[in-house]
Order: C-alpha cells, then sequence, then structure tokens
C-alpha cells in the first residue's frame, strides 16, 4: 500500500477553490518532479467522478474516483478506473480567513502496470499541484468558447429570419 497526503493554502476563498477546481490546469511547469493533480465534476454529488493526474516527465497515471460521500466540505473518493485495484480519496477544504486549507489524503492499493516500489517513488516526491491560476485561465477559454458559440447561433437565427 502506498499512501500520500498534502496540506497547503490557496489564498482564494472556499467557494473560488470548489468552483475553480472543476477546470483542468491549462498548463503546468513539468519537470522532474512528479506533478499530481485533480478535476472535480461540475457537481459534487455521490457517484460523480473525479479525474486524477501524475505527471513525471513524459509519463503520465491517470485514474478515476467515484465520489462516494460529501459531507461539510469533505469529499470522499474510491477508484473508479485505474492501474490500482483500490484507491481511496479523502478532500477536505476549510475557510481561514481570507484563505482556504487544502487537506488531501490518498491511498493506493494493488498495482497493475506498474510495480509499488516504483509508484511509492514517485509518489514520495511528488508535489500536489492546485494550479488555480493555470484552471482560471482554462475556465475564461471555455466561457469564451461558450460565448462565442452563443453569439454564433443568435446570428444564425437572425439571418433565418431576415431570409425568409
Amino acid at each position: 500500500m502506498v499512501q500520500f497526503s498534502q496540506t497547503s493554502w490557496q489564498e482564494f476563498s472556499l467557494p473560488n477553490v470548489l468552483e475553480t477546481l472543476r477546470y483542468a490546469p491549462m498548463n503546468l511547469t513539468i519537470g522532474k518532479t512528479p506533478l499530481l493533480h485533480y478535476v472535480f465534476p461540475q457537481e459534487l454529488v455521490p457517484g460523480a467522478t473525479i479525474r486524477y493526474h501524475l505527471q513525471c516527465g513524459f509519463k503520465a497515471i491517470k485514474w478515476t474516483g467515484i465520489i462516494s460521500s460529501v459531507k461539510e466540505n469533505q469529499v470522499t473518493v474510491r477508484l473508479g478506473q485505474g492501474p490500482f485495484r483500490g484507491f481511496t480519496g479523502n478532500h477536505k477544504f476549510a475557510p481561514e480567513g481570507h484563505m482556504t486549507a487544502c487537506y488531501d489524503e490518498f491511498s493506493f492499493q494493488g498495482f497493475i502496470g506498474i510495480s509499488e516500489e516504483v509508484f511509492a517513488g514517485l509518489m514520495a516526491n511528488a508535489n500536489l499541484v492546485y494550479g488555480i491560476f493555470a484552471r482560471k485561465d482554462t475556465r475564461d477559454v471555455m466561457l469564451s468558447i461558450e460565448s462565442q458559440k452563443k453569439t454564433q447561433a443568435f446570428e444564425s437565427l437572425d439571418l433565418g429570419a431576415t431570409a425568409g
């Protein structure tokens, strides 16, 4: 079994952090240190899927977790699909003044396609990256694309009205 935990503080409000974690980071600087990030679903409800991504250089390990429970800014997750026989995750968020504390704990069991020793070495050096600004960039691009689609749809409706 391999375990990983990290605590960090984000200089954003709790609602802002939770909303921003629904977007994948647009860009992250990848080096020799393994980086782990996750993407929340649009709605934090039991049964929804969280996507996880561990990147080390050009190698990536991806898996999904299924939300088991959501209670008081705490999200409990079990394995959806991935290179493990078991995975549990616990994400907890707490407002602390103008900041948000983020507590993450993961446990991995039974490895498929990678030895436990290699994975343990990766996780021992890994950093969980929230990438709030990179996620906000993604959100802004996605909102811009949606806005353009809506504008084009309205233009199409206007053209159809004038043609008839």
